[in-house]
Formats: structure tokens, C-alpha cells, sequence
């Protein structure tokens, strides 16, 4: 088995970076319903498109859309980086998609897969935005992953904390995502996603006011021979408390290839 040489002073190191880069503000949060795996693949690039749309009988909470387009590279076997530009509009009749930024991402594999209990990563990333209206943030926290007899088990456990001259919360906003999968055929496995944001830690609604969502997604890889591969995670989420919007169509395509 390959050995990783463990990153011990690289994630101190990622962490402090993020904290002292001199960023523009990015533009308003989106919604974010990715699964982020603790992996990375020396030598590959990846393109992804990513994205989501809301749908619900009160216009206010209907709308919500946002894409990406993202390129990523696996630098060595346990980091892989990637930089993405977001599109979107918030919910409410009449709002506009606008340009959200530009968003450098960072993915550490901290162990070998099927080395320990579980296979362990570190992810964070930073927005360079063109709106100044919020203030800066970084998004970071730990991801997990589990193998369990055919089915596979991630959970992505994420803090966000905003910075800069427009900080309106000084306290970190918290946030989940949870992927159940089974792996019936590597072209098609249908899947459980859940994905809820607490809101800051020193004020957390109740549950009702949080936002919580879960539904079936279909996860794929599909070989397409000398020009790589394509991997796909289609899913539609409902809505579980009143904060959320009722319906979520969520789509993460990526073409992974090497030259």
C-alpha cells in the first residue's frame, strides 16, 4: 500500500493562508447541496457544473437558483484544489441572477481509503466575490466516510465565519450534509442525501427555523474510454421545516479526465 506523507503542517498552514488573504466581499450565501468526499486523485483534472433551484407555493421562499462552473486539479495524493464561478439569484419573485464570485477550494486526504475506521479528509474554501454588500467569509470543517458491506456513508460537518470590514455575525454558522449511498452498479446507485444549516452557533433557532433538507438522489460513473469519465449526483429534496422551501432540484455533474 502507497503511503500518504500526512499533511501535519499543511492544514495549519491552508488555515492560516485563508485567514490572511486580502479578498474582495463576496456576494450573497447560496445554497450549497454538494457531498465533498475526502479524496484526491494525483494528476486529475476535473470540470463540474454544479447546481440547484427551489421551488415553493409562497413566492417568497420560490426561485433560489445557483450554478457553478468549476476547474480542479489533484496536485499529489492528498490534495486536490479547485476554482469555481458561481451564478445565481435569491428567492422572490422578480430577482435576478447575477454573478456571485469566484471561490478557491481546497481538499485534504488525510488518511489512505480503507487504512482505519474511516476514511478522513479536510476541507476549506474562500470566496472572492464582486458584490460588497456581506462581508467576507471561509467555509471549512471535516469530512468523513464510511464503507459499509455495498453501501457507502459520508458526512461533511462545515463551519462558516465571516470576516472583514462588513462582519455583521461574529459567531460561526454551522452546517451538514449527509450521503447514504448503495452501490448497486457504478453507473447508477440511488442514494439518500440530507443537508441542514443550524444557523450561528451563538443563536440557533429551533428546528423549525432552520434549514433542513433530504430526498433520493441517483450518484453514477459513466467511462467514457480515452476522454475520461463522468460522474453525475441528480436528486430532488423536500423541504422538512418551515424555513426551508418546499421542493430542491440539485444537480453535481463532473468530467474527470487526464492528459
Amino acid at each position: 500500500m502507497t503511503t500518504i506523507a500526512r499533511p501535519r503542517g499543511v492544514l495549519l498552514c491552508a488555515l492560516a493562508a485563508c485567514l490572511l488573504a486580502t479578498l474582495a466581499r463576496p456576494a450573497p450565501a447560496r445554497a450549497d447541496y454538494e457531498i465533498r468526499l475526502p479524496e484526491a486523485e494525483e494528476g486529475e483534472w476535473e470540470l463540474e457544473d454544479n447546481g440547484s433551484a427551489s421551488f415553493d407555493r409562497n413566492r417568497a421562499k420560490s426561485g433560489d437558483a445557483n450554478a457553478t462552473v468549476e476547474i480542479g486539479y489533484g496536485v499529489n495524493s492528498w490534495y486536490h484544489t479547485e476554482i469555481e464561478l458561481g451564478y445565481g439569484r435569491n428567492a422572490g419573485p422578480g430577482a435576478p441572477v447575477v454573478y456571485q464570485g469566484i471561490t478557491w477550494e481546497n481538499t485534504l486526504q488525510l488518511t489512505e481509503t480503507g487504512e482505519y475506521w474511516a476514511n478522513l479528509g479536510f476541507y476549506w474554501e474562500i470566496t472572492h466575490a464582486a458584490t460588497p454588500a456581506t462581508p467576507d467569509d471561509i467555509l471549512f470543517g471535516p469530512l468523513i466516510s464510511k464503507d459499509i458491506g455495498r453501501t457507502t456513508h459520508t458526512l461533511n460537518l462545515l463551519f462558516t465565519q465571516e470576516f472583514g470590514p462588513a462582519q455583521d455575525v461574529h459567531s460561526p454558522d454551522f452546517s451538514y450534509a449527509w450521503q447514504s449511498r448503495w452501490n448497486i452498479f457504478p453507473i447508477a446507485s440511488p442514494a439518500l442525501e440530507i443537508f441542514g444549516d443550524v444557523g450561528p452557533l451563538n443563536h440557533v433557532p429551533g428546528l423549525v427555523g432552520q434549514q433542513l433538507l433530504a430526498g433520493p438522489t441517483l450518484v453514477g460513473d459513466v467511462s467514457l474510454g480515452s476522454i475520461g469519465n463522468l460522474k453525475y449526483d441528480i436528486g430532488y429534496l423536500a423541504g422538512l421545516t418551515a424555513a426551508t422551501p418546499r421542493y430542491t432540484v440539485k444537480w453535481d455533474l463532473e468530467w474527470e479526465l487526464r492528459f
